[in-house]
């Protein structure tokens, strides 16, 4: 099974305060996750799932700084949106 799509709640998004400008973020990260995505499974050995994510969880995996970069940018982003009663 190859899932294809994302869903994004944009009524959970604007009750955590993100405006117009902020989902242009969100769709940016998203594009940039796709996009390592893509590269990988280029690069990955095999064509099944369990090939591409022994490939992406190994030491040797050669975007992980890419990975790491995007996980900190996103962390930094979503952090100023705190979810509402917690």
């Amino acid at each position: 099974m190859v899932p294809g799509g994302i869903r994004i709640g944009s009524p959970a998004m604007t009750t955590r305060g993100l405006s117009e400008k902020d989902f242009v973020v969100v769709a940016d990260f998203i594009k940039e996750g796709v996009e390592i995505t893509m590269e990988a499974k280029k690069a990955a050995p095999g064509s099944k799932l369990q090939d591409f994510n022994k490939f992406v969880t190994s030491p040797e995996f050669p975007l992980k700084e890419r990975v790491k970069s995007l996980k900190e940018r996103v962390e930094t982003f979503t952090s100023r949106f705190p979810i509402p009663g917690v």
